[in-house]
């Protein structure tokens, strides 16, 4: 049995540059992954995909089926690198859904991953072509998920990808999650499209972002440069998505942001003991809650 740990990721920045003529958003956005899981376990199996889902984020709402990432990009591979053979796979879930953390990409490009070393596929140029198609076919943020590296610029529609290496790792991170479920489409749907003067003005605004982060400057250099366009998408439900941000920033919390389409939220702490203290102080919301840190 092979088991994958599938990392969740937060946007540290993410702004709409535009939009595509199949209805695809043009993006620049900055990837990180965090310390928070999934597990993808993987045994052959004579034939077909069979899947198994479980854990407290599973809630019986995620299916084991074809709309399911983890089937889907099982089966993609099975057919693309015509396997004589089949797959079991367990999912156990901890990354919440419809969250904004990637959890369901992160899976698919863990899945992707454990599959060519289940079968012992040699990933030479050619098939690690064939695997990267694969995962911009099941999801934009796939491609991320399948990098080793923790920290990406993202462009086009978060696929075109570019490591960032940070001169010094992140802050502890508090990460709250309203437990509302943002679907994407609706997110984008419900955007104003920003001015290209504006959107160049945030652009520059990332640049200082990587090279703070470059540098390994601490928090209070670029916390104000942490930004996403997505916030301002006039839906009902990003105003709790807002009301947490507060919460964070009340209590000392440095560079409160939505993560991707949201619900999540993440901010900084000074130290562990803070974030910890943060944790305490929040059990009294109706949300879920975590103490965790950037990979890298």
């Amino acid at each position: 049995m092979i088991k994958v740990q599938c990392p969740a990721k937060v946007n540290l920045f993410l702004e709409v540059t535009g939009r595509r003529p199949d209805g695809y958003h043009r993006l620049a956005t900055l990837f990180a992954k965090i310390n928070l899981y999934d597990v993808v376990e993987l045994e052959t199996a004579p034939s077909g995909v069979h899947l198994e889902v479980c854990g407290d984020d599973a809630g019986g709402a995620l299916g084991a089926g074809p709309d399911n990432l983890v089937w889907r990009a099982a089966q993609a591979f099975l057919k693309s690198f015509r396997v004589d053979g089949g797959v079991r796979l367990r999912l156990v879930k901890r990354i919440p859904m419809g969250a904004g953390l990637g959890g369901g990409s992160s899976d698919a490009a863990g899945t992707l991953l454990g599959m060519a070393k289940l079968f012992a596929v040699p990933l030479g140029r050619e098939k690690k072509s064939l695997l990267r198609s694969l995962a911009v076919s099941l999801g934009a943020d796939v491609p991320f998920f399948m990098q080793s590296a923790p920290f990406c610029l993202g462009t086009g529609i978060g696929d075109r990808l570019k490591p960032i290496q940070v001169g010094k790792s992140l802050p502890y991170m508090v990460l709250a999650y309203p437990s509302l479920h943002v679907a994407t489409p609706d997110v984008y749907r419900a955007l104003v499209k920003p001015s290209r003067a504006v959107v160049l003005t945030r652009l520059s605004h990332l640049d200082r972002l990587i090279r703070s982060l470059e540098r390994g400057r601490p928090v209070e250099e670029w916390e104000g440069l942490l930004f996403n366009r997505l916030e301002e998408a006039g839906l009902p439900v990003l105003a709790q998505v807002e009301q947490a941000r507060k919460v964070l920033a009340r209590l000392g919390l440095r560079g409160a942001r939505m993560s991707g389409s949201g619900s999540s939220v993440f901010a900084f702490a000074k130290s562990h003991g803070e974030a910890e203290a943060a944790l305490g102080r929040l059990k009294g919301y109706p949300w879920k809650v975590f103490v965790t840190c950037c990979n890298g």
